[in-house]
């Protein structure tokens, strides 16, 4: 029985230690990278998600370390099964736009291709 006991002891602790990887991969990157913006450029930060609104900050071609704060267009998981396939198909056409911080500021909104996840 004690020996019963000790193994479930241990098994519960071991599945406590990994839950929170679990929940960190799941969540998806904590940090981001500018990506694909040459050498010689930046990427705009926009006072809204698109072209139409105007440039606010930029971010160095080689910025680490973004932390995006959500992206649009974005639907629920409920709300995605929920569309008609030609729905569907057509949110996906849509540009993602991000709300980025870097360096502890608010930037603005970029372009979510000119980022990828930062692996440092």
């Amino acid at each position: 029985m004690k020996a019963l006991c000790a193994r479930l002891t241990l098994v519960a602790t071991l599945l406590a230690a990994l839950a929170p990887m679990a929940n960190a991969t799941a969540d998806g990157p904590d940090a981001w990278r500018v990506f694909n913006v040459a050498s010689n450029d930046v990427l705009n930060t926009r006072v809204g998600p698109g072209t139409n609104y105007f440039v606010i900050d930029a971010l160095p071609h080689n910025a680490r370390g973004v932390q995006i704060e959500y992206c649009v267009p974005t639907v629920t998981q409920t709300q995605f099964f929920a569309l008609s396939v030609q729905q569907q198909q057509q949110l996906e056409t849509y540009p993602a736009w991000c709300l980025v911080f870097w360096n502890g500021v608010q930037r603005g909104w970029v372009n979510r291709r000119f980022l990828e996840e930062d692996a440092y």
